[in-house]
């Protein structure tokens, strides 16, 4: 049984993009520099990343970032799949910046 899709408004789309920009962007930004800045957590102030550590951080943020974009695949199989594979990253770039 299948049931129509319903329509994305383009402001939620244009979000989505500019939501994956703006976080993918950081981690480019990390791994470029290998600098990744102090960041403020509900626990207190996290020291600055360096070298190594900084790039990992920013290889995991750009795969969050990637997120947003299911928005824009239309079905919510794709969606779904997008999603798990995106998950999957995620976490395998933690566990290899965790070493």
């Amino acid at each position: 049984m299948q049931t129509p899709s319903q329509h994305i408004p383009a402001t939620v789309k244009v979000l989505a993009v500019l939501m994956t920009l703006v976080v993918s962007g950081i981690g480019v930004l990390a791994v470029a520099t290998h600098y990744a800045p102090a960041r403020s957590t509900r626990y207190g102030i996290l020291p600055a990343l360096q070298g190594a550590q900084a790039d990992a951080f920013g290889v995991t943020i750009f795969f969050v970032g990637l997120l947003p974009l299911g928005l824009l695949l239309g079905s919510a199989r794709r969606a779904a799949w997008f999603g798990c594979i995106v998950g999957l990253l995620v976490l395998v770039s933690l566990f290899i910046g965790a070493r």
